[in-house]
């Protein structure tokens, strides 16, 4: 896996030689894994600067565990920095309203929490039909920062692994 991972970020930096296009200050992406993964989101991104861009959008989870499962939307606030060409780290905070069942009890768990997120990536910018789109590969390492009632058996969870990250999440997206 570690080869893996060092061979993929020596692809990216060589051959992802596509400069930052710029000329359009907005831009809207989303995940095709999002159906396999269980969380839904739109990102509406708006560059401040060649290196800086704000993020903002909407977020729904539909995620199953053995014991239960979450119904959750939020919203998104994030910043997004290019280090180097595409090369860029992120920070998200997500904001929202969880409706968990908890199958066990045959329970309802309603909360509010405060989820956060960190992301390493690179974006592929490319033309079709003279209109600017963009693809980007993230990698993402998050954790809760604030939930206000969870089931027990989602504490338990929260204990055994407190932190997400997994594979690299692929977006697709277009500027205008």
């Amino acid at each position: 896996m570690k080869k893996t991972a060092i061979t993929l970020v020596l692809f990216l930096l060589t051959f992802g030689i596509n400069a930052q296009t710029f000329d359009k200050k907005h831009s809207i992406d989303f995940s095709p894994m999002s159906p396999f993964i269980g969380i839904y989101g739109i990102h509406h991104n708006y560059h401040l600067t060649p290196k800086d861009e704000l993020i903002t959008g909407f977020a729904y989870m539909k995620l199953y565990y053995d014991f239960g499962n979450t119904n959750s939307p939020a919203l998104i606030i994030g910043y997004r920095r290019y280090l180097w060409k595409n090369l860029h780290v992120e920070y998200q905070i997500w904001p929202g309203y969880d409706n968990f069942y908890e199958k066990n009890e045959d329970k309802y768990y309603k909360s509010l929490y405060i989820w956060n997120e960190f992301r390493f990536g690179y974006q592929f910018n490319f033309k079709i039909s003279g209109k600017p789109f963009y693809t980007s590969i993230q990698w993402p390492f998050g954790f809760s920062l604030y939930a206000s009632n969870k089931a027990q058996s989602f504490k338990e969870l929260e204990k055994e692994n407190p932190f997400f990250y997994q594979f690299p999440l692929w977006f697709i997206g277009f500027k205008f």
